[in-house]
């Protein structure tokens, strides 16, 4: 975060710039436009949770992590702005010409394949008057902006500029569609704002990077592209973002209190959790069941968290995934997409069966995120303690957050 004297400095040399910085380029992508420094008070609020406690001591994050909006925009501007973060799968972008778009904060972006099969992602801004180009998702030819006209192909290239006989000093070159550095791993499409280069092929390294140590694990525990994408559902729920995440880490200790059913079908003593560098996975045995029917939850269950806001959930047939994206300081959105084994597609009444006993732990879990936040908002709470026994990947979320917040 640049400190006040450099920001001035940043922001007259943005003002004195004569033109564009680079072809199809823009202003530095650390966005020299969030400009506020950040506010003393949400520095002390990080300053607040201490890592170095071990975790049988330890206190959780002040009520304020989850509540202030000025913390919100150290977070996204010191987590989610940097580093890999999945926005997607590859099912949305399988075709030439297939599109998605999405927005993290206050960057807008979208995610194509071109007619030959390269993927690309851009910021989903028009470099005429900052209109948004494209919205949703589905198929283009080129992307058309709604206000003027201005023509961009899916490589980002400027193709027309409409009506501008007459104005000097200009090549469409300079003016192509701010690129964004974009990669897949496994059926995961992944982006990353805080790197210009779109050279080279990165999907050898971005699982390395995303995933650290916990890749091979992953990867061969049926997290790949074999499964179909099935359905798509979105909550808006009234909650921070890491009230949703810290309710996934919680080591099932929710399960037997707000999950009966869920609960039922599981060994819940069997619960283990092992923690990566980014990444935290918790593993759980199926109770024995004595139906015939193909069951839901197979064996075991897998449950991935990649930090800082995407969980992976691997069970019986199915994967799902849950993408939280902050919508605001109390507000966010939990994006969930199912995946199956191939072998169970024509078989829709367990679909319509499976799907509708995990809208019902959603359900549960939606309530339980809504009462946290109301309670955090009161003033009769301010920090509380971790179960070292069972909460030790919620403890190793925070302090990765801590990690990002502090540098």
């Amino acid at each position: 975060m640049a400190t006040a004297r450099s920001l001035a400095a940043l922001l007259s040399a943005r003002a004195t710039r004569p033109g564009p910085r680079r072809a199809g380029g823009a202003w530095p992508p650390r966005f020299a436009a969030r400009a506020a420094a950040e506010p003393e008070h949400a520095r002390r609020l990080v300053a607040e949770f201490d890592p170095a406690v071990p975790l049988e001591a330890a206190v959780t994050p002040p009520s304020g992590w989850y509540t202030d909006a000025d913390f919100l925009r150290l977070e996204l501007d010191r987590v989610f702005l940097r580093g890999w973060q999945a926005v997607g799968h590859i099912w949305q972008v399988k075709n030439p010409n297939d599109f998605f778009t999405g927005r993290l904060g206050n960057v807008e972006f979208v995610i194509c394949r071109d007619a030959n099969g390269n993927l690309h992602a851009f910021h989903n801004v028009c470099r005429h008057h900052a209109s948004l180009l494209a919205c949703g998702s589905g198929q283009k030819t080129c992307f058309q902006c709604p206000y003027h006209g201005w023509t961009y192909g899916l490589d980002g290239t400027l193709l027309k500029a409409t009506r501008i006989s007459g104005i000097k000093n200009f090549n469409k070159n300079d003016f192509g569609l701010v690129p964004v550095k974009v990669a897949t791993w496994g059926p995961f499409v992944l982006v990353r704002f805080d790197d210009e280069s779109t050279e080279g092929d990165v999907g050898d390294v971005v699982g390395d990077e995303w995933l650290g140590s916990a890749s091979k694990l992953l990867s061969t525990n049926g997290i790949d592209t074999s499964l179909p994408h099935i359905c798509r559902r979105e909550y808006i729920i009234n909650c921070n973002w890491k009230v949703f995440c810290d309710n996934y880490l919680d080591g099932g200790y929710h399960v037997p209190y707000a999950h009966g059913a869920l609960a039922s079908g599981l060994q819940l003593q069997s619960y283990e959790t092992l923690t990566y560098e980014r990444v935290s996975v918790q593993r759980c045995e199926s109770a024995p069941s004595e139906s015939d029917d193909l069951e839901r939850l197979g064996t075991k269950a897998l449950y991935a968290f990649v930090y800082p806001n995407f969980m992976i959930n691997r069970y019986g047939p199915w994967m799902d995934t849950n993408l939280a994206v902050p919508l605001g300081s109390t507000k966010c959105k939990v994006v969930f997409d199912y995946f199956l084994d191939k072998s169970l597609l024509d078989d829709q009444n367990f679909i319509e069966r499976s799907l509708r006993d995990s809208e019902q732990v959603q359900m549960e879990d939606i309530a339980l995120c809504e009462g946290v936040q109301l309670g955090l908002e009161s003033p009769a709470y301010s920090i509380g303690r971790y179960a070292p026994s069972v909460e030790m990947a919620m403890h190793h979320f925070h302090c990765l957050l801590h990690s990002n917040l502090s540098s």
